[in-house]
């Protein structure tokens, strides 16, 4: 039904976590798929039968040349993720250094505007745009400042590109992720004892569970669906879980 068959799609972040689940659920739906990261994955990306591109997408002319021989290969794309992330998370906004602003600046948001800016000349129109922002983005959490920030920054480019690129018919959505388990999120993470607690799921989430969301936003059942933010968070944007009351699970009838 969420077919990309026959479509290509360029993924930022795409050797690892999100990206790379996503990657390999579009090959194995018929996608021609580019994936682009900061180190040669030559390898894991034919073990998938993706394409790999090396690519440091805070840097704007590395990213449209990357896009330039692209298309010189394979001709227009139809879905491009900008999914590039780091986590900076941890210190208080008055213990963090400032110098730690500008990493999380360079590839949680410049690499979002640089695929916004360079992606649009280089995808056929009707096309899908889908921006990796985070539950972060929505509600205050302490300790994750310059992370929640670029995230939430990242709204603000989703919604302005949707508009823009309206006449086109190039769809521009972000996701939200809430915990998910990546190399990112490993099980000794803090962050996970703290969304078992909160979430009504009582789970932190799977890259499985986002990769219906991210393959129907990149299909043409979503032709309708602009400039939105979708949280995936079991349901914590919503409110607290039976955790949270310190109450075991209650089964309601």
């Amino acid at each position: 039904m969420f077919s990309v068959e026959g479509k290509t799609a360029f993924i930022t972040g795409g050797t690892s976590g999100i990206g790379l689940a996503v990657a390999e659920r579009f090959v194995r739906q018929g996608a021609k798929v580019f994936i682009a990261g900061r180190r040669d994955a030559g390898d894991l990306a034919a073990g998938i039968g993706a394409t790999a591109v090396q690519l440091d997408v805070a840097n704007g002319d590395l990213f449209a040349h990357v896009l330039d021989v692209v298309e010189e290969d394979v001709g227009k794309i139809h879905i491009l993720i900008n999914n590039a992330g780091m986590e900076n998370v941890g210190q208080t906004l008055v213990e963090q250094a400032i110098s730690e602003l500008d990493p999380a600046v360079d590839v949680n948001l410049k690499g979002v505007v640089h695929g916004l800016k360079y992606g649009p000349a280089h995808m056929a129109d009707g096309g899908s745009i889908i921006n990796t922002s985070s539950l972060a983005a929505n509600i205050g959490l302490p300790t994750y400042g310059f992370y929640a920030a670029t995230k939430a920054a990242v709204l603000s480019l989703t919604r302005t590109a949707a508009l823009e690129l309206a006449p086109r018919n190039i769809r521009v959505n972000a996701v939200c992720p809430g915990s998910i388990r990546t190399a990112m999120l490993p099980d000794d993470h803090p962050e996970v004892k703290l969304t078992e607690t909160l979430c009504p799921m009582g789970r932190i989430g799977e890259t499985d569970d986002l990769l219906g969301l991210y393959q129907f936003l990149a299909s043409g059942a979503s032709a309708y669906i602009s400039g939105q933010a979708i949280n995936v968070d079991g349901g914590v944007s919503a409110g607290f879980g039976y955790g949270v009351l310190g109450l075991a699970e209650t089964a309601v009838s």
